[in-house]
């Protein structure tokens, strides 16, 4: 009788040693699955090709993307991706603040600043003096203003986060946008040269076709071109500063002048009154403050004040 107790309690005892240890390694299983998963989940990458050719390796899904040049946060936004932190910059710009509101606001040469935020990517420009420290911080990819167009910029950002189809849709429904204003406005354009004029405290600057200011709707989207002096003195950079005795020289038929919350002071000149597209009523103003940036919410924004203004000429 002893002895049959004694099979029985020793045949429990191994039963129960036996669940244990397989409860214990479903546990340890199950516990490798999840770091294993955790690691594929934190690993996960793609190839992206900037502008200039290189290849960098990002997030797939990045969650945590800080930009440090307001020309590439637009974009992100429209595309439903809302960075963690944006450059201080964005205050500048009446568009851009407002869409950017609540997300964090940081300097973007303040390396540290970068570091708080954890980011996943980083989005820079080509020029940034900071980028082997950005490197070491997160993913970062450069954008070259030199080199891609607005087009070009909302493309390579849509690629960037996954979200190519909603990029190409947007610059689809831009085109057919463009299209149906350049038919509008042909009888008033027809082959018309446009100049572009910002007022800076130092005087008179003249900008290529690609800098904001209305160029990206008005030469790309409408077919202005600018005069050809003009054009070859652009060619190569944003920018030329003019005196006010080249103004002439320089101006289309129809003209942009860019202020920032007053009136230019060229405007109270004997020459610039004395130019054909002023006498004409031609002249298309612009505030700086909502019109310095070529992301597509900037250019949303800008045509609802061109199309007004154009819509008075005609």
């Amino acid at each position: 009788m002893k002895k049959s107790l004694f099979f029985l309690i020793s045949a429990l005892f191994l039963i129960f040693l036996t669940a244990c240890n397989d409860s214990g390694q479903e546990s340890d299983n199950a516990k490798a699955s999840n770091e294993d998963s955790n690691e594929s989940s934190e690993t996960e990458t793609k190839t992206f090709t900037t502008d200039s050719g290189e290849d960098v390796e990002v997030p797939a899904d990045p969650e945590r993307i800080v930009v440090l040049h307001p020309t590439y946060i637009g974009a992100l936004l429209k595309l439903g991706h809302e960075p963690v932190g944006v450059s201080f910059y964005v205050d500048q710009d009446e568009v851009l603040n407002e869409a950017t509101e609540g997300i964090e606001r940081i300097d973007p040469e303040d390396v540290e600043s970068i570091i708080n935020l954890e980011p996943d990517l980083i989005v820079a420009t080509a020029t940034d003096p900071n980028l082997n420290k950005l490197e070491q911080i997160a993913p970062t990819v450069t954008f070259d203003s030199m080199i891609s167009t607005y087009k070009d910029n909302t493309r390579l950002l849509g690629e960037l986060v996954g979200e190519e189809e909603e990029a190409q849709a947007w610059l689809e429904e831009w085109e057919e946008k463009m299209s149906e204003d350049a038919a509008e406005y042909e009888d008033l354009i027809g082959n018309s040269t446009l100049s572009i004029f910002q007022s800076t405290p130092k005087g008179l600057v003249s900008f290529n076709t690609d800098y904001g200011r209305g160029g990206e709707i008005l030469y790309d989207g409408y077919g202005f071109v600018q005069p050809d002096t003009l054009a070859e003195v652009t060619k190569d950079q944003f920018n030329v500063e003019l005196s006010t005795e080249e103004l002439p020289e320089y101006a289309g038929d129809f003209i942009v002048l860019a202020t920032e919350g007053q009136e230019a002071p060229i405007t109270e000149s004997a020459v610039w009154e004395n130019i054909e597209a002023v006498q004409e009523g031609r002249v298309i103003k612009l505030d700086l403050a909502v019109t310095r940036y070529n992301d597509p919410i900037s250019l949303e924004a800008q045509r609802d004040m061109i199309k007004e203004q154009l819509d008075a000429m005609k």
